[in-house]
């Protein structure tokens, strides 16, 4: 059984954790849950699970890392060339704002989720205006890469679109 956004109802998690103490289940049951963390989470339930945590890599270096490192190579070598150098562009982008929200309440007025999926929508648009541009040639002259759509469907729309003030 899984169990999401558990934070979202920490009053019916000590109904829950006195059901499980309870409950005499099969030996194959298993109960996932999925959270934020949350001051309010009980600690006795905490305490009887197995916790695992995905955080982003801290610092810009280790995030930068993990965003070139999940590029398969078969994407990163697709012509034109100038491919790659876009992908560093928007993966030291993605590093910079995941590193400002760390710092929240001084970065912005309230705390943003930018996920793998804005990533992703992002890779999709440079490929998209590239293929566009290339027409499948090795290289782009860089005045002939759309600039301002590209910086404004990313900053604007992908990544900002979020930002509500």
């Amino acid at each position: 059984v899984l169990l999401k956004n558990i934070h979202l109802a920490p009053e019916w998690l000590n109904k829950l954790e006195k059901k499980l103490h309870n409950l005499n289940p099969n030996k194959n049951f298993r109960l996932f849950m999925t959270s934020e963390i949350h001051p309010k989470l009980p600690l006795n339930l905490l305490r009887q699970s197995h916790i695992f945590s995905f955080e982003s890599p801290p610092g810009i270096k280790a995030n930068l890392l993990h965003t070139l490192l999940s590029i398969p190579d078969s994407r990163m070598n697709n012509k034109p060339v100038e491919r790659s150098r876009l992908y560093f562009m928007l993966a030291w982008f993605h590093a910079i704002v995941q590193e400002r929200l760390r710092y929240a309440p001084l970065g912005w007025s309230k705390m943003f989720e930018f996920g793998d999926s804005d990533k992703k929508a992002s890779f999709e648009t440079i490929d998209t205006w590239l293929d566009l541009v290339s027409q499948g040639r090795n290289n782009i002259d860089p005045h002939k890469i759309p600039w301002n759509a590209i910086r404004t469907l990313i900053g604007q729309c992908i990544f900002g679109g979020r930002i509500d003030n």
